[in-house]
């Protein structure tokens, strides 16, 4: 399947934005970035590795052999990266987060709304384009065994530093501790 990668799953969308849209845009994307309180049901999905929104404008002259291109509109651009399937993503930002993706999407031609599902994925589906290129370092592991990894390598870390001290029935109870309290993230 195109933009798969063992667990991941990349999606790249490019749509439209409606004339005088950028004014609602703009800070929208400003509010989403700063205010953490707007963005932390998003934050919280931990089956996305990497989700992005931006404006592009213009597509920049590199010089012959290239022609000079004039967009008629601005484009939202999408870009995203998770575990799962791609129904399961979609499906997830039908359910969870309806509004903010009409505060987004809203700005683009021919956006049915979240709500219901299938209009939207059928919308998506029309907009999406198939990556050329996509690398994950960790193919096979999905974002929550990442970061359970990596916080089960500094919890380790901690644990050597005090077990260099302990003598056998202590370290033995230290160890212990450690096992059962790093259990969920081995």
């Amino acid at each position: 399947m195109a933009n798969t990668l063992g667990e991941l799953t990349a999606i790249t969308v490019l749509t439209p934005i409606k004339p005088g849209w950028m004014v609602w845009l703009r800070p929208a994307f400003y509010i989403g970035q700063n205010v953490p309180l707007v963005s932390k049901v998003l934050r919280q999905l931990s089956f996305i590795h990497f989700a992005r929104w931006c404006v592009i404008e213009r597509i920049p002259y590199n010089g012959p052999p290239q022609e000079k291109e004039d967009l008629h509109y601005r484009y939202l651009y999408f870009e995203s990266n998770f575990n799962g399937t791609w129904d399961q993503y979609i499906d997830a930002f039908s359910h969870i987060i309806p509004q903010q993706m009409w505060v987004v999407w809203g700005s683009s031609f021919g956006f049915p709304g979240a709500v219901p599902v299938e209009p939207f994925k059928d919308y998506i589906r029309r907009n999406e384009y198939v990556a050329n290129h996509y690398y994950c370092a960790y193919p096979d592991a999905t974002t929550t065994m990442i970061t359970s990894a990596l916080e089960l390598e500094q919890r380790f870390a901690e644990f050597k530093r005090e077990a260099e001290s302990l003598g056998p029935a202590a370290f033995a109870t230290a160890y212990r501790d450690f096992l059962t309290d790093v259990q969920r993230h081995l």
